[in-house]
C-alpha cells in the first residue's frame, strides 16, 4: 500500500483531536512528587534511589510495593575483551565457575536449587565488556537469595574438581553453535582483524583454548583483578521499602573487596590501515544471501546525550516510500534491510548496513552498494534537518514517559547494565536522551560511513572460497576490493529516485487517558464483558482500569476452516499473509517508531490479527491493515519474489538448531494435521497468485469472528472498532468452533529415531498427562518446578553430558505434559537415556524423603508465579484473550490453577511421579537425534535399553493413538463457546 493511500484513511478516520499539542496526563495524583534522586517519568509510581556502597560499589535500588516478585542484577564490567591472548575464553569460563559453589555455601547446585525452590529463575551471559549475573525469585525470598549473590563476589570456591567438568560445558555450548551461519559468519569476520585487538580472539572459547596447567591460578587472577567493587553496578528490585533494601545490600555487598581498578580501553584499531576496503565472500550451511557493509567507528559513551549515530540510523533503516530499501525491493534485489548503531560501548565497534538479498540482487549486488553510497549521499545533502531530529525528540520523549513496565528480572538488568555507561540519575531517562541537534556531530559520523572504511561481507552458498576459518570451519574468501569499484562507490553516479522520509504519520498527538466509565467496585477487578453478538461475531470490551496508559489494544481471531484443511491451503495462507506484511511496508517502519505494531498470524483455528500501540492513531493502522488484507495489491513480479522467499525459508528448516526440529518432530506425532515443511514445500511448488486470492476470500468468507479491545477506550468507541473491523471482514453465522485433535497416546514408552545432520546427539524425552483438567496441568507445572534444578544439576553439572540440559512444561493444546531435554557432543541418544532414566529412579527416591516444608516452598513458589499480577496492558491482555480463547468467561485460569497448586500433598504428588514417569505403562515418546559419528555407539548402548516400543515414523505412532479433542479443564466441545 503507498503512502498516499494512508494519508486519505488518516483524513478520513480523525475527525477531532483532543489537542493540536503533546497532551500528557500523569499517574501521579497532584501535588505528589516522586522521591526518587534519579530522572523518572511523570506517571512512575515505583522509587528509585541510586547511590554507592563505602567499597565504591554502583547501586540503584526500585521499591515497587506492589511487586510480587523480586529481582537483582550485578553487573561487572569485564568481558571477553578482557581475555589473555593466550586464554580465549576466560571471561566466559569464571562466569560458568561461579555458579559452582562459595565458601558460605559449598554445594555446587545450592543458589540454582534455592532459586527454583522459591519461585524463580537465575543466569548470565558474557558479553565483549561486561558480564552480567541475574536472578528473579518469590519476593519474601529476595534477602537470602542476595546473601547468595553477593558470595559470588567475595568468597567462591573455584573447586578444582569441576575445572574440567565446566571445560566439557564450555565445549558443548561451543560445539552446539558450530553449524549456526551468524557464528561461522563472525568467525570468518574475526579473522580479519586486527592481530592486536581482542575481538580477533574466539569469545566463546572452547577445550582447546582453555588448555593450561595454570588454568585456575589464572582465573583467580583474573577474578582478583577485575571482579572488584568499583567495576560492579548492582540493581534490586522489591516490595521493600528503600531503607530495608539498603539495608540488605550495605550489609552484604559491602564486604566485597575494594581495590583500584579500570575497565579495559582498547586503543587499537578494529582493523589494521591496510586492511580496508575489503570484501569477505562467506559460504552459509543454509540458503541464504546477505550482504553487508561494515564501517569502524569510535566509542559512543562520548555521545550519549545527541545519540548521532541513531539519527543515521533511523534514514537508513527506513523502509517507506523512495527510501533505499523501497529502490532495491522495487528492483527485485532485497527482501530486508536493517541499520544498526553501535551500541552502547567504551570501545571502537562497527556500525553495520545489512540487506538480505533475493537472487537477483545477489548478481546485482555491486550496484546495490552503489545505491546505497548514493543514498548515503543524499542524507549528507538533504538529510540533516533539525525536523527529523526534533521528531525523534519527541518520539523517544513519549516513549520515556509512556515506557511499559516489564518484569522485576528485566528491569533489574536493564539497570545494571546502564549504570556501567550513563550518569547515575540518567539510567532510567538515558537510552531515550536526545539533548540538542548538532549537524557537526551527525556530519562526522557520516564521514565514517565511506567506501574506504568498508569491510564488506557478502554471503551466498555458491559464493568461490578458498580458505576455512579455524574454530567454525567456515569456507570463506578475503580480498581487497579493487580501486574502479571503490571509486565508483565513492561517486556514486546512479539513476535511481530516492527520497527521504517524510514526516511520520503516526506520531499520536492526543496521549490523555479517557475517564474511567466502567464499573466501580473496590472488592473485585474489572473483567471484559461481551458488548456485542451477532451470528459469527462475539466482541469483548474492557476499559483498563489498573494501568491507566494511553494505549489501547485490539485482537482479532478469524475462526475459520479453510486456513488449515490442507497443506496447499496451509501454505496459501501462510503466503497470504506475508503478502499482506509486504503490502505493509512502506508505513511499517513509521507505525512501530512511533510506538504502534500489529501482527497477522496463522493457527490450528484459523487467522489471528492482533494490534497495539497509542489509541489515538491506532485506528490508522487498522484501517490500512484491512484494506490491505482485503484488496491485497501484488504484482506477479512481486508474488514471485515472496514465492520464491518462502520456499527458501522451507529449504532452510533442516538447519534449524537440533532443539526447533525434535520439537517439530514431536508436534508433527502428536498435533492432527501438522504439516512438516516437506510437504508444505511440495505443495507450494505450482501455487499461483490466483490460488493465493481465492484461499484469501475463502478465508474471509468463511470465518467466524471473536474480538477483544482493551484498553484507553469507551464502550462506544469499542463498538465502532468492532464494526469497522466486521463491515470490512464480515463473519459468518454458519462456521463454528474450530478445534484441533490431538494424539492420547497409549500407555507405553515409545522410541522414535531421528538423524539430523549435526554433530551432536539429543534426547527429547515426551511424558503425556492424562486429561486437561485444571489439576493435571497442576501436577506438571509443579513437576517441572521439582525436577529442573536436579536434573540440571546432576546431568550437566555432574555428569557433564552436555551444556543444554533442561526441563520444561509441554502443552498440546491444552493437554498438559514434560519434556526433558539433553543435547551431547560426545555421548550418543541411548546412553542419554540410561542417564536420564537413572535420574528419573533416584529422584523417586528424593520425593519420597522429601520434607514437607521443602515441598511446600516449591509450592509456594509456583503460586506466586501464577498469582503474580501482569505488569503491562499488553500482558493482561494476552491473559484475557487466552480466557477468551479457552472458553473460561471468568477470566480466572491462573486463580484457578494456583487454587489446584495448593490442593495437591506430597503424597499424591509421589504416587502422580511414579505413575506417569516410570511406570511400564506411563504415556511416554522418546526421540532420539544421533550425531556424526554416533551411530555404533549408539547401536551398542541402544542393546541395554528395555521397555521401549518402536515408532519407526509417526504414522505408526498415530495409527496406535485415539484422537481426543482437549479443552480447557475438560469443559465440553462446544461451537463458539463466547457466544
Amino acid at each position: 500500500m503507498k503512502r498516499g493511500v494512508l494519508i486519505a484513511i488518516t483524513a478520513g478516520v480523525i475527525v477531532v483531536l483532543a489537542s493540536a499539542g503533546l497532551v500528557v496526563t500523569s499517574a501521579m495524583q497532584p501535588g505528589e512528587e516522586n522521591p526518587s534522586n534519579i530522572v523518572v517519568s511523570e506517571r512512575e509510581d515505583r522509587v528509585f534511589h541510586q547511590y554507592e556502597l563505602e567499597n565504591g560499589l554502583t547501586v540503584v535500588l526500585v521499591s515497587d510495593e506492589d511487586a510480587e516478585v523480586a529481582a537483582a542484577a550485578l553487573n561487572v564490567s569485564v568481558g571477553s575483551w578482557s581475555n589473555p591472548a593466550d586464554l580465549p575464553g576466560l571471561a566466559h569460563f569464571l562466569e560458568h565457575m561461579l555458579f559452582l559453589g562459595t565458601e558460605k555455601y559449598p554445594q555446587a547446585d545450592e543458589y540454582h536449587r534455592f532459586i527454583e525452590q522459591n519461585g524463580g529463575n537465575n543466569n548470565a551471559y558474557t558479553a565483549d565488556e561486561n558480564t552480567l549475573y541475574y536472578f528473579d525469585i518469590d519476593a519474601e525470598h529476595l534477602e537470602p537469595a542476595l546473601d547468595r549473590l553477593a558470595q559470588f563476589f567475595i568468597a567462591p570456591l573455584f573447586d578444582a574438581s569441576y575445572i574440567e567438568r565446566e571445560i566439557n560445558a564450555v565445549q558443548s555450548e561451543f560445539t552446539a553453535s558450530l553449524q549456526d551461519d551468524n557464528r561461522r559468519r563472525e568467525d570468518a569476520v574475526r579473522e580479519q582483524i586486527n592481530p592486536d585487538h581482542p575481538a580477533a580472539n574466539l569469545a566463546i572459547g572452547n577445550a582447546q583454548t582453555l588448555e593450561s596447567d595454570q588454568l585456575r591460578e589464572r582465573m583467580q587472577t583474573f577474578y582478583r583483578e577485575h571482579y572488584v567493587a568499583n567495576r560492579l553496578s548492582l540493581a534490586v528490585v522489591g516490595p521493600q521499602d528503600i531503607e530495608t533494601l539498603k539495608s540488605w545490600v550495605d550489609a552484604r555487598f559491602n564486604q566485597i573487596r575494594s581495590v583500584s581498578s579500570e575497565p579495559i580501553q582498547v586503543h587499537s584499531p578494529l582493523f589494521q590501515a591496510s586492511t580496508l576496503p575489503m570484501l569477505i565472500e562467506v559460504q552459509p550451511r543454509r540458503e541464504s544471501r546477505l550482504l553487508q557493509f561494515r564501517f569502524p567507528v569510535p566509542a559512543t559513551v562520548t555521545e550519549l546525550d545527541t545519540k548521532p549515530y541513531a539519527y543515521l540510523a533511523s534514514l537508513l533503516d527506513h523502509q517507506g516510500s523512495g527510501t533505499l530499501f523501497a529502490e532495491l525491493k522495487s528492483r527485485g534485489w532485497a527482501d530486508g534491510l536493517s541499520a544498526h548503531a553501535p551500541g552502547t560501548s567504551r570501545n571502537s565497534e562497527t556500525f553495520n548496513v545489512s540487506v538480505q538479498l533475493t537472487s537477483e540482487g545477489m548478481a546485482n549486488w555491486q550496484t546495490m552498494a552503489t545505491l546505497m553510497f548514493d543514498y548515503l549521499q543524499t542524507i549528507e545533502q538533504e538529510g540533516l534537518n533539525q525536523w527529523r531530529y526534533e521528531e525523534l525528540q519527541t518520539i523517544n520523549r513519549i516513549n520515556f514517559e509512556f515506557a511499559e513496565q516489564v518484569s522485576p528480572a528485566a528491569t533489574a538488568q536493564h539497570l545494571a547494565t546502564r549504570l556501567m555507561h550513563y550518569p547515575a540519575d540518567q539510567i532510567l531517562a538515558g537510552p531515550y536522551q536526545l539533548a540538542q541537534y548538532d549537524p557537526e556531530a551527525i556530519q562526522l559520523w557520516l564521514s565514517y560511513l565511506k567506501p574506504d572504511n568498508a569491510l564488506v561481507v557478502l554471503m551466498e552458498p555458491q559464493v568461490e572460497t578458498d580458505t576455512t576459518s579455524q574454530w567454525y570451519e567456515t569456507p570463506y574468501k578475503a580480498t581487497p576490493l579493487s580501486g574502479t569499484q571503490v571509486a565508483q562507490w565513492r561517486s556514486p553516479d546512479v539513476d535511481a529516485a530516492m527520497t527521504l522520509p517524510e514526516e511520520n504519520l503516526f506520531i499520536p498527538e492526543d496521549l490523555s487517558v479517557l475517564p474511567f466509565d466502567g464499573r466501580q467496585s473496590e472488592l473485585i477487578n474489572n473483567t471484559p464483558l461481551v458488548i456485542k453478538q451477532s451470528p459469527g461475531l462475539t466482541v469483548w470490551f474492557e476499559q483498563d482500569e489498573t494501568f491507566r496508559t494511553p494505549k489501547l489494544d485490539i485482537t482479532v481471531m478469524m475462526e475459520s476452516p479453510e486456513a488449515n484443511a490442507s497443506a496447499r491451503s496451509a501454505i496459501a495462507t501462510r503466503l497470504f499473509i506475508d503478502m499482506v506484511d509486504d503490502g505493509m511496508t512502506d508505513f511499517r517502519y513509521d507505525a512501530s517508531r512511533a510506538g504502534s505494531g500489529y501482527g497477522l498470524s496463522s493457527s490450528k483455528r484459523g487467522l489471528q490479527l492482533r494490534l497495539y500501540g497509542y489509541s489515538d492513531r491506532l485506528h490508522v493502522l487498522l484501517d490500512t491493515l484491512l484494506v490491505e488484507m482485503t484488496d491485497t495489491g501484488v504484482s506477479q513480479a512481486r508474488f514471485e519474489q515472496l514465492k520464491s522467499d518462502l520456499q527458501r525459508r522451507l529449504r532452510n528448516t533442516s538447519e534449524d538448531p537440533v532443539l526447533n526440529q525434535m520439537v517439530r518432530r514431536l508436534n508433527t506425532a502428536l498435533i492432527r494435521d501438522t504439516r512438516t515443511p516437506e510437504a508444505l514445500l511440495a505443495a507450494l511448488d505450482d501455487l499461483t497468485l490466483e490460488d493465493v486470492l481465492a484461499q484469501r476470500d475463502a478465508l474471509l468468507n468463511r470465518q467466524a469472528m471473536t474480538v477483544l479491545i482493551h484498553g484507553n477506550q469507551t464502550e462506544g468507541g469499542a463498538l465502532q472498532l468492532a464494526n469497522r473491523i466486521s463491515a470490512m471482514l464480515p463473519p459468518n453465522a454458519e462456521i463454528g468452533t474450530v478445534r484441533t485433535e490431538v494424539a492420547a497416546l497409549p500407555s507405553r514408552r515409545y522410541r522414535h529415531e531421528m538423524t539430523i545432520d549435526h554433530n551432536d546427539s539429543a534426547l527429547l524425552g515426551y511424558y503425556q498427562g492424562q486429561d486437561s483438567s485444571l489439576r493435571e496441568r497442576a501436577l506438571f507445572s509443579l513437576l517441572n518446578r521439582t525436577l529442573s534444578a536436579p536434573y540440571f544439576a546432576e546431568l550437566r553439572t555432574e555428569e557433564q553430558l552436555g551444556y543444554i540440559v533442561f526441563s520444561q512444561n509441554f502443552m498440546v493444546e491444552d493437554l498438559p505434559g514434560l519434556i526433558v531435554y539433553i543435547q551431547s557432543p560426545g555421548t550418543d541418544p541411548a546412553l542419554l537415556q540410561l542417564f536420564s532414566d537413572r535420574f528419573m529412579n533416584r529422584y523417586l527416591q528424593q520425593l519420597r524423603s522429601l520434607e514437607s516444608d521443602a515441598f511446600n516452598r516449591y509450592k509456594a513458589g509456583l503460586i506466586n508465579d501464577l498469582t503474580t499480577p501482569e505488569q503491562n496492558l499488553y500482558e493482561l491482555s494476552q491473559t484475557y484473550w487466552q480466557s477468551i480463547m479457552d472458553g473460561n468467561q471468568n477470566f480466572n485460569t491462573r486463580r484457578r490453577l494456583a487454587s489446584a497448586v495448593e490442593a495437591i500433598s506430597l503424597d499424591g504428588f509421589t504416587r502422580f511421579f511414579e505413575n506417569q514417569m516410570l511406570r511400564d505403562d506411563a504415556k511416554s515418546l522418546v526421540l532420539h537425534q544421533i550425531g556424526r559419528g554416533m551411530e555404533d555407539a549408539y547401536a551398542e548402548n541402544g542393546t541395554n535399553l528395555v521397555g521401549f516400543y518402536p515408532a519407526d515414523d509417526v504414522l505408526t505412532l498415530q495409527e496406535a493413538s485415539r484422537w481426543i479433542t482437549p479443552t480447557f479443564n475438560n469443559l465440553p466441545v462446544q461451537d463458539n463457546p463466547a457466544q
